[in-house]
């Protein structure tokens, strides 16, 4: 625990640059590393707040949809903090050496968000609560 408290609190100490990403490991293995985007973090105007995470792989990994290699996946969303939940809004591929392969051209509309809730010790909980987290100190904007 004391180890998590210390990766969020290393994440929230770097200041943001809004013109580049400034990834936060929040979860680290051999297989697969987690990060947070810290200059993703923004809070709209209804609460919700954006993020954009990024899973690195040690090992090609294969999207049957858009027929795509890749070792580094990014998902652009926005978090509910109040209701536990999340929705996925974009996303990008990337190769080895950060690469870009692929990422989808538009955003999909808020009225088709697809919400999903977050259980409690799951990966999505940790990036829920890193979101969250880090919203407490993150600008504000204005829906669109």
């Amino acid at each position: 625990m004391k180890l998590w408290i210390s990766l969020l609190l290393a994440l929230a100490a770097v200041p943001a640059l809004a013109e580049t990403a400034d990834w936060g490991v929040y979860q680290q293995g051999s297989a697969l590393e987690l990060a947070m985007d810290r200059n993703s973090i923004w809070v709209e105007k209804d609460g919700l707040v954006h993020f954009v995470n990024q899973e690195r792989f040690s090992e090609r990994q294969y999207d049957k949809a858009t027929d795509i290699q890749y070792y580094i996946r990014r998902t652009t969303g926005y978090a509910n903090c109040a209701k536990q939940q999340y929705a996925l809004i974009g996303l990008e591929y990337a190769g080895k050496n950060n690469r870009h392969l692929y990422s989808s051209m538009f955003p999909v509309q808020r009225f088709a968000w697809n919400w999903q809730p977050v259980y409690q010790n799951s990966v999505a909980d940790t990036m829920l609560q890193v979101v969250c987290y880090l919203a407490k100190t993150a600008p504000h904007k204005k829906s669109e």
